[in-house]
């Protein structure tokens, strides 16, 4: 009973080995290539070799000072947060600090950016404002900071008129 046992374990050891070799030979033989390919085809499709970016995409964005984000954003935006439906906070676009000439933007004054942006969790909700630096064209955000007054912590405590000065000069 035990040496039935025993070569049953020894089998099923046996074919798990085999599946998994197999599965691993799948995934990087045939699965990966797929992978690639649309990967490939899909940056073909949104970014033509021949039109190079004006703004291309910064990865570290966030690590970057204020004045280098201000520099490498196509558009910088001020959000302001309105209570929704639901008790839900929505943010409207408050004013566009920034607009790159030529830079598409889809958000004017007054428009949401984004419905339900905050969920209302409790009666003590903070910030008020956020700032949105973006990039590219179509601008696309790539760095955003809650702020309620005048400072905006998330950028060193830089005060939001000079912010405006900053992103005047560029």
């Amino acid at each position: 009973m035990f040496k039935r046992f025993l070569s049953g374990v020894v089998f099923g050891a046996g074919f798990t080995v085999a599946a998994l070799g197999l599965y691993t030979v799948w995934v990087l033989y045939f699965f990966a290539p797929l992978i690639d390919q649309r990967i490939d085809s899909e940056q073909t499709a949104y970014h033509s070799p021949e039109e190079p970016e004006v703004y291309p995409h910064t990865p570290n964005f966030r690590e970057l000072s204020v004045d280098e984000k201000v520099q490498k954003s196509s558009a910088i935006l001020i959000l302001r947060f309105e209570e929704g439906q639901h008790g839900n906070y929505r943010s409207i676009v408050e004013e566009v600090l920034k607009q790159e000439q030529g830079i598409e933007l889809y958000y004017e004054q007054g428009e949401v950016y984004e419905e339900d942006s905050h969920y209302s969790t409790s009666d003590k909700f903070v910030p008020r404002r956020a700032v949105v630096f973006m990039q590219g064209s179509p601008a696309k955000m790539s760095y955003s900071t809650t702020f309620s007054g005048e400072r905006i912590r998330g950028l060193g405590g830089i005060s939001l008129s000079l912010l405006r000065e900053k992103s005047n000069n560029t």
